[in-house]
């Protein structure tokens, strides 16, 4: 494992830029099945029990060309960047691929896929929607023992007590190290700026998890703490980071993320997996623990009310939601989430936004007047 000294973080904007390059030649050179999984929510520790590398597919900042033949052009980048990376030829190393059911759109991908690429090992995990209902983490616990009998099939081995285990603590301390970086990126937002930091997650997704742990060590973890007074703080609801480039303009216009729920961020590190004796009910446990994902049905008044209660809870002075074009399940809460903030008074900003057509200096301009509405009373 190399990294470069003087800059520890090039190697994770580097599998950010080119996430193809180093998963095929760990392929070639160990001979390891690689399964892909589009994101969110697919129990990455059971690809990693079963032997093979876990490597996630996000859309977002994709350029379409050959997708729109084969889905409805109002489907969501995400959806439809996955799409074409694989009509690109672009996924050819992957050995399998698992695809959630999170909205209709995901669950029309699934039966496109298996139906334009048939050679492609293609699983569905049929995620409950109703997290709350009592009957969900008995479906769930048979949903993973599913995909784990599918995965042995693929790797010819199986996943045992010693292989979930090893997995489960591999990916919690993981976690607990991306959890350090997000806070120390609060105290130190010059050097553990939001774009690098957000890097750190994406790449943590798409090479082996052991290899990031180590290269994560190479980061600056004792830079002493840096002045943040005339920084907005800000609380971020969405899908993924769309457009890419977002996490660029918050750090450009003096914003610091201090929360968020998208599935590439804050949220994908908040809970851990505890070890119990029924180890696949410990991956159940922690999906259910997890902040819902959009378009997953909780109860309308409590949802807003923890809600509100993480946005209070980590001092955010503002929310900004990035809702993707084209996704129902982000119009779904549109409303309930901005209208609880105006009650609470606190600022809010909702955009619309997509890989396609979307202006980065509208974006910009927008979040330009937001970040004056937050700082209006600082010093």
């Amino acid at each position: 494992m190399t990294t470069t000294k003087s800059d520890p973080w090039i190697p994770f904007h580097k599998i950010v830029q080119d996430p193809w390059s180093k998963i095929i030649q760990e392929k070639k050179d160990t001979g390891v099945k690689v399964i892909g999984h589009i994101l969110p929510d697919v129990p990455e520790e059971l690809i990693h029990a079963s032997g093979a590398i876990p490597f996630a597919l996000a859309g977002a900042g994709i350029s379409i060309n050959l997708a729109q033949a084969k889905i409805p052009s109002y489907s969501c980048s995400h959806v439809m960047g996955a799409l074409e990376l694989q009509l690109k030829s672009m996924l050819d190393f992957l050995d399998g691929i698992i695809i959630p059911y999170v909205c209709d759109t995901t669950r029309n991908l699934y039966h496109l896929w298996r139906n334009v690429f048939p050679d492609v090992p293609t699983e569905f995990l049929r995620l409950p929607k109703k997290v709350a209902d009592p009957d969900a983490s008995r479906y769930l616990h048979e949903e993973y023992i599913r995909i784990s009998k599918w995965l042995n099939g693929i790797t010819e081995r199986e996943i045992d007590e010693n292989s979930l285990t090893r997995a489960i603590s591999v990916y919690s301390k993981s976690r607990d190290q991306l959890k350090s970086a997000y806070f120390k990126m609060q105290r130190s937002p010059e050097t553990w700026s939001a774009h690098r930091v957000i890097s750190l997650f994406e790449s943590s997704l798409r090479i082996p998890r052991e290899d990031h742990l180590e290269l994560m060590t190479y980061l600056p973890w004792t830079v002493p703490d840096e002045k943040i007074s005339d920084r907005a703080r800000i609380y971020v609801r969405g899908k993924v980071w769309d457009p890419p480039e977002i996490t660029k303009l918050f750090d450009e216009l003096g914003f610091v993320l201090v929360g968020d729920e998208i599935v590439t961020g804050f949220r994908s590190v908040m809970v851990n997996a505890i070890i119990q004796e029924d180890l696949v009910q410990s991956l159940v446990d922690r999906h259910m623990s997890t902040v819902p994902y959009t378009g997953y049905y909780t109860d309308p008044r409590k949802m807003v009310e923890d809600f509100v209660e993480r946005i209070r809870s980590c001092g955010a002075e503002g929310v900004i939601f990035l809702n993707p074009k084209f996704c129902e399940a982000a119009a779904s809460c549109c409303y309930e989430k901005p209208y609880a903030l105006k009650k609470n008074n606190i600022p809010n900003l909702i955009l619309e936004t997509s890989s396609r057509g979307t202006s980065t200096s509208q974006i910009r301009l927008r979040l330009e007047a937001f970040k004056e509405i937050l700082t209006d009373d600082l010093p």
